[in-house]
């Protein structure tokens, strides 16, 4: 439930009921959450028409976590994209998919689907006066592609928590060694950002099916502290309850050596963590 209310929340904040687009999303997240939508679609159906209740919940309680651990995680930056096109695909496909869902949650909770409906702005009077959804057709390769992506992703995780650095540190590389998404241009991004390293390559002749890169470089260790900042901030953002419409000034107390990585990266600092400007102040050397 909690996941659930975290995700409409989260559109609630960064969404727009302004965003429109025209064209069906390619993105291979947007497409990923609506061949999972189809797949419950279907699950449910058939559970329900063969009078199968207790086969119902589970595919419902996989889907949140999809929806909400993988999707939503993965498109967080999408909301605030300089691409208007991406930026809307990603608002709309959520806005759709929570709809959708919330008629699927209906015969099995009636209030947390109507609460859902009512946030989202379902047109009609209640979702209970809704009509069942239709599954479609559910795309196969991205659902495969995707499960793919997830495991190398977990390899590479286990990997670095092996060797102790943190996910926040960038790396350089990443080898993988099934070349299964050698030709998958798309859903490269979504490694590199989740692994957090800069290139991904394969090579079948490696030993283990990942292989990180864990030399870290003077400029990756900056911008692993960068990050570690970027953190920082947004906690205090967090703390002080500001929303994302928010636009603050924020004072850094600082060394030489934080007074250079700050200004190296004041405008990513700027527009991550959403700020008018970055005053810093220097520390004063202990006597």
């Amino acid at each position: 439930t909690m996941r659930l209310l975290n995700v409409v929340s989260f559109y609630e904040l960064h969404g727009g009921a302004d965003v429109t687009t025209k064209e069906k999303s390619t993105h291979p997240l947007d497409r990923f959450i609506f061949a999972r939508l189809a797949t419950l679609t279907k699950e449910m159906t058939t559970a329900f028409d063969a009078y199968e209740l207790d086969r119902v919940t589970k595919p419902l309680m996989l889907f949140v976590d999809d929806l909400s651990t993988w999707y939503l995680r993965r498109s967080r930056d999408r909301f605030k994209s300089d691409d208007a096109t991406d930026r809307a695909n990603a608002v709309v496909t959520t806005r759709t998919v929570l709809l959708e869902f919330s008629k699927l949650l209906a015969p099995i909770m009636p209030f947390l689907a109507e609460e859902v409906y009512r946030r989202l702005g379902g047109t009609a009077n209640s979702v209970h006066l809704e009509s069942w959804p239709l599954a479609g057709t559910v795309d196969e390769v991205i659902l495969s592609d995707m499960t793919e992506v997830r495991r190398v992703v977990s390899l590479a995780l286990e990997a670095r928590a092996k060797a102790g650095i943190k996910v926040r540190q960038p790396l350089g590389k990443l080898t993988i060694k099934g070349e299964t998404l050698s030709n998958k241009t798309e859903l490269i991004p979504l490694i590199i950002d989740e692994v957090n390293v800069k290139r991904v390559v394969f090579d079948k002749t490696i030993t283990p099916e990942v292989l990180l890169d864990t030399e870290i470089t003077l400029e990756l260790k900056s911008e692993g502290r960068f990050r570690d900042l970027v953190r920082s901030v947004q906690d205090l953002r967090k703390k002080e309850e500001l929303k994302p419409s928010d636009v603050v000034g924020l004072v850094i107390a600082t060394n030489e050596d934080g007074d250079i990585l700050v200004r190296a990266f004041e405008d990513e600092l700027k527009k991550t963590a959403i700020l008018r400007e970055v005053v810093l102040v220097q520390l004063k050397e202990a006597s």
